[in-house]
């Protein structure tokens, strides 16, 4: 920085109320600032080197076999393909007990031939050499203790369908719990949905709320519907899912009861995901939930009960 009371002329005189400077010394002074100006310019390179982690992406199901993924993380500059990881070591522990090892499946998957039981605690870790040792633990929901019953409201004039809701008694156990509705249906062989019906009960999260004048409550939520028990614990949940049309094509409605991890990733995705579809011109990325020590991704669990329609 230039000192500028020490760059001022000396053979300054005051005439009146104005101010005169020697006409060679403000040549020179405006040349030092315009030398400053030109000397502050800079280009700045936002491509930065981000040092990679492993990945593990994993959501225990007691009605399935256990399937994984691991890869390496990259920038979300970076438009490249996920690199699989293969020949890792990925050790499953069940209540402190060791499980066995999985099967390395190429192309970064891995699986294990068991079904996760509920209530119970599983730990996982993941050994690559060059890589920290990753690991995260879970605890598998039990089954939801739920009611779920059809009344018709009506029939539609052209498919001679019924039209129904759904009445919902959902036993809340002790502790905290969480829970996410959606619904999917089969047309044609191809699978449908994700979403779910506007709900309205005072215990139903409205973060994903979208205002709609068609609605029957005056919103929608954007996809699947998030419940907590917070104020409820342990109490009866009751609650209406309006206005199922009856068809002629497979159609269910989903309750899935999810470990406080698999909550928190599914929240921050869906916020992400209405950022991206708000068609902003500029918007700041959330940073998806993530409970791998030593690494990014999911280990999560969760139960469903599907009800057909």
């Amino acid at each position: 920085m230039v000192n500028m009371k020490n760059s001022l002329p000396k053979r300054i005189f005051s005439k009146g109320s104005l101010l005169f400077l020697n006409r060679k010394w403000i040549k020179i002074l405006g040349f030092t600032v315009l030398a400053l100006q030109f000397s502050c310019e800079k280009d700045v390179n936002f491509d930065f080197d981000i040092e990679p982690k492993l990945c593990l992406n994993c959501v225990l199901n007691p009605d399935s076999m256990i399937i994984a993924y691991l890869s390496l993380s990259q920038a979300l500059s970076k438009q490249n393909h996920l690199i699989p990881i293969e020949e890792a070591t990925i050790t499953l522990y069940e209540n402190e007990g060791f499980i066995g090892y999985f099967q390395d499946n190429e192309n970064g998957n891995y699986s294990m031939a068991l079904y996760p039981k509920t209530g119970a605690k599983y730990t996982i870790t993941a050994e690559v050499k060059g890589y920290k040792t990753l690991s995260a633990s879970t605890v598998v929901p039990t089954y939801l203790d739920i009611l779920v019953r059809k009344d018709t409201i009506g029939f539609t004039e052209y498919l001679n369908m019924p039209i129904f809701n759904l009445d919902v008694k959902l036993n809340d156990p002790v502790g905290k719990d969480y829970y996410w509705l959606y619904e999917t249906r089969i047309l044609k062989g191809k699978k449908y949905g994700g979403n779910c019906r506007e709900i309205n009960a005072p215990f139903v999260d409205d973060f994903n709320r979208v205002l709609d004048a068609d609605s029957n409550y005056g919103f929608t939520n954007f996809l699947q519907t998030r419940i907590t028990d917070e104020g409820y614990d342990g109490q009866l949940m009751e609650f209406t899912i309006p206005e199922f049309l009856g068809r002629d094509e497979f159609q269910a409605q989903y309750f899935l009861h999810a470990d406080e991890h698999y909550d928190k990733y599914i929240k921050t995705t869906i916020i992400n995901r209405m950022k991206e579809t708000a068609e902003l011109p500029f918007y700041e990325p959330i940073q998806i939930y993530s409970n791998i020590e030593n690494g990014y991704g999911i280990f999560c669990s969760c139960s469903i009960t599907v009800v057909e329609l």
